[in-house]
C-alpha cells in the first residue's frame, strides 16, 4: 500500500490497482476524482475528533509555544542588535509562531498516526530541490500552511526521512521547477477605485495633522461611525492609509546567523528547533528592518493604538505597534468576532494588549465588554422574500491553529450535518433554501458539494450578509461567532444548527446555551432541528416573539454582544477614559 500526503497527482501510484492509504480528506480533491475515484483506497480518519486528545495537545502546544517564543525573541534580539522585551517580538511574529507550531504538530502527529494503525510500503516523495519555499510575511505564511500542496508534502516528507525512513521506502519523483515569484509583503488590501480615493484624501489630511490622540487602524468601525467617535474625541478622523503600504522584501539569506537554544522535551520539539528557521517569514529576519525603518517615522506621539485585526496580519502595523508599545503607548485590541471559543490562538489577543475590547461578557481581568464595534450604527429592516437562509462557513484545507471549530477535514462532518438537515425539511420549505458559503476558502468545494446535492438554485445570489438576513423567512447560522450574533441583531427568526462537540465554549456561557437549546434557537442534531422549521414554518414570529424566546433572547445580547441607541456615548466615554488613564 502507498501512502499518500497531499493532493499532488505525481505522488499517486500510475497503476490504479494498487492500494493506496490518503493521510486525510485533503488529498481527495473534489475537482479531480478522476484521479483517485476509481482507486482502492483507505482515509486515515482525523484525530482531531477525539476531544479529549484536542484538549491535553492544545495544553502541551501552548506551553511549547511559550518556551519557543523566548527562544525565538532572545535569537532576534542577538540577530538585530536589540534588547526587546518578550511582548514585543510577541506582538511581531506571536500569531504567526502559534499556527506555525499547531500547523507542524498536526502533520507530525497525522504520521504517526498512521504508522501505529495501518501497514503500507512506500511513498512517492517529489524532489527537495523544486520544494524549497521562504514566505515573505505573515499572511503569505497562512496560505501556504493553509492551502499549499507542494508546502505541505515538503513538510510531511521532512518528518518521513527525519524519523520514518526504516519503516517506508522513498521513491523520488518530479514535478519540475518551481519559482519562487513573490518578492514584496503585500497587506492583502483590495485596490478599488473607491478606496484609492478615500487614500489619497487620507494621506493628504496625514500631511497637515500630526498630532493624532488615538490610532484607529482596522478598527471594525463602519466609517461614518468612526467619523461620529472621532469628532465626539475631537480628532479629525482618518483611515491611516499609511499603514497599507506594500514593501519590498530581500531575498532569505542571512538567517544562518540566528541561532536558537531550547531544551528540547521530545523529537517534536527537536524536529520544530531543526526546521523553524528556514520556515520563519523573511519580513522578521531579513526584512525586518525595512519594514523598522518605515515604521520609525508613524505617528510617534499617538497614546493609545486601538485595532481589530491589523495585529494579526500587517506586518508594517504590527512592528510600529511592538515600537510604539515600547515606548510605553497603550495597545487596545477589540474582537473582530465573538471570541467566545475556549481555544483561540493561544489567548493572543489578552497576552499583548494592554486592554481586551470582547463583544461578549468579560472573561479576565484583562478584558471589558463594549458594544461589537461591527454592529454599531447599523439599521435592521425585514424584506418581502420567503428564504430559508442556511449561513455556512469553510475552513482551510489542512490545519492552521489549534482552535475550536470545525477546522480542515471536519468541515466535511458540518457539510453531511447540514445536509441531513436539509433532507429532513418538508418539501414546500426545501424550495425555499439559500445557501450563503462565508469565506474565501474554496479547497475544499463546499460550495460544489450543496450544489451537486440541491442543485444550483438553492446557492444565494445575495451580495452581502445584511441583504441575505433581510430577505429571509429563518436564518439558519451554523457556528457560534459572529454570524450568528448578527442574524441575531437582524430580528429575522434564527436558529444555530451547528456540532456542538467541535465548538467548545468557555464553561461561563453553557448556562446560555442550555437556556437557548430549551427555547429552540440552538441546536446539534439536525433532525431535531428540521421538525422545529417544519413546525414553525407557517407563521415563524410566533415562536420568535413567544415570551419565553425573547427572554432568551435578550440574555444572549447581554452575555454574547449586547448593543443599544447609546452605543455612541459608551464608545466615546470609554475612549476619553483611557485617554485619562
Amino acid at each position: 500500500m502507498v501512502l499518500i500526503t497531499t493532493a499532488i497527482k505525481e505522488t499517486f501510484p500510475e497503476n490504479i490497482d494498487e492500494k493506496v492509504l490518503f493521510l486525510g480528506e485533503w488529498c481527495k480533491d473534489y475537482h479531480s476524482k478522476s484521479i483517485w475515484g476509481n482507486r482502492n483506497y483507505i482515509v486515515v480518519d482525523t484525530y482531531l475528533k477525539d476531544r479529549e486528545k484536542f484538549n491535553r495537545d492544545h495544553e502541551y502546544l501552548e506551553g511549547f509555544y511559550e518556551r519557543m517564543l523566548q527562544s525565538l525573541s532572545n535569537a532576534l534580539n542577538e540577530y538585530h542588535n536589540t534588547n526587546y522585551p518578550l511582548r514585543y517580538w510577541r506582538i511581531v511574529l506571536g500569531h504567526w509562531l502559534s499556527a506555525y507550531i499547531s500547523a507542524v504538530w498536526n502533520r507530525w502527529e497525522s504520521l504517526r498516526i498512521a504508522f501505529d494503525n495501518h501497514k503500507f510500503g512506500k511513498t512517492y516523495l517529489i524532489s527537495t530541490a523544486t520544494t524549497n519555499r521562504v514566505p515573505i510575511s505573515h499572511s503569505d505564511a497562512f496560505n501556504l500552511i493553509d492551502f499549499d500542496h507542494l508546502w505541505n508534502h515538503r513538510l510531511y516528507a521532512k518528518i518521513l526521512t527525519n524519523f520514518y525512513s526504516s519503516k517506508i521506502d522513498f521513491v523520488e519523483v518530479s514535478i519540475g521547477e518551481i519559482k519562487n515569484l513573490k518578492k514584496r509583503y503585500n497587506n492583502n488590501r483590495v485596490y478599488t477605485t473607491k478606496y484609492i480615493i478615500a487614500s489619497w484624501f487620507d494621506k493628504f489630511l496625514g500631511k497637515i495633522i500630526r498630532n493624532q490622540k488615538i490610532i484607529f487602524v482596522n478598527s471594525y468601525f463602519n466609517f461614518a461611525s468612526l467619523v461620529r467617535i472621532s469628532l465626539k474625541l475631537k480628532q479629525i478622523p482618518r483611515l491611516y492609509t499609511e499603514f497599507d503600504e506594500n514593501l519590498d522584501m530581500p531575498e532569505a539569506s542571512s538567517r544562518s546567523e540566528l541561532v536558537l537554544h531550547l531544551d528540547h522535551k521530545n523529537e517534536f520539539e527537536l524536529f520544530v528547533l531543526n526546521n523553524i528557521i528556514s520556515d520563519i517569514p523573511i519580513s522578521y529576519i531579513e526584512g525586518y528592518g525595512n519594514i523598522l525603518e518605515r515604521a520609525t517615522y508613524l505617528f510617534p506621539d499617538c497614546k493609545i493604538i486601538f485595532t481589530a485585526n491589523a495585529h494579526l496580519y500587517n506586518e508594517l502595523f504590527k512592528v510600529w505597534c511592538a515600537e510604539r508599545v515600547n515606548s510605553g503607548k497603550k495597545l487596545i485590541i477589540s474582537d473582530h468576532g465573538v471570541t467566545a471559543t475556549k481555544y483561540n490562538n493561544f489567548s493572543h489577543e489578552d497576552k499583548i494588549s494592554d486592554l481586551h475590547v470582547v463583544w461578549h461578557r468579560a472573561l479576565n481581568a484583562r478584558q471589558v465588554q463594549m458594544p461589537p464595534n461591527i454592529l454599531a450604527n447599523r439599521s435592521t429592516k425585514r424584506g418581502s422574500e420567503n428564504n430559508l437562509a442556511i449561513i455556512k462557513v469553510e475552513f482551510p484545507l489542512y490545519v492552521r491553529q489549534c482552535a475550536s471549530g470545525t477546522i480542515s477535514s471536519l468541515t466535511l462532518d458540518d457539510y453531511r450535518q447540514k445536509i441531513k438537515f436539509t433532507r429532513a425539511l418538508d418539501s414546500n420549505i426545501r424550495e425555499h433554501i439559500k445557501i450563503r458559503i462565508k469565506s474565501n476558502y474554496v479547497k475544499w468545494n463546499v460550495k460544489q458539494r450543496y450544489i451537486n446535492e440541491l442543485g444550483v438554485e438553492r446557492i444565494s445570489v445575495q451580495p452581502t450578509l445584511m441583504d441575505e438576513y433581510n430577505n429571509s423567512k429563518i436564518i439558519v447560522c451554523t457556528y457560534p461567532q459572529t454570524s450568528f450574533l448578527e442574524a441575531m441583531f437582524s430580528g429575522v427568526p434564527t436558529i444555530l444548527l451547528y456540532k456542538k462537540e467541535y465548538w467548545e465554549l468557555h464553561h461561563e456561557f453553557d448556562d446560555l446555551f442550555k437556556l437557548l437549546e430549551d427555547v429552540n434557537i440552538v441546536f446539534s442534531n439536525p433532525i431535531s432541528a428540521s421538525n422545529h422549521i417544519n413546525k414553525v414554518w407557517k407563521n415563524p414570529d410566533i415562536w420568535w416573539n413567544s415570551t419565553e424566546v425573547k427572554k432568551a433572547r435578550e440574555k444572549f445580547f447581554y452575555e454574547y454582544g449586547y448593543i443599544d441607541s447609546n452605543w455612541l456615548n459608551k464608545w466615546s466615554v470609554f475612549f476619553k477614559n483611557q485617554l485619562t488613564n
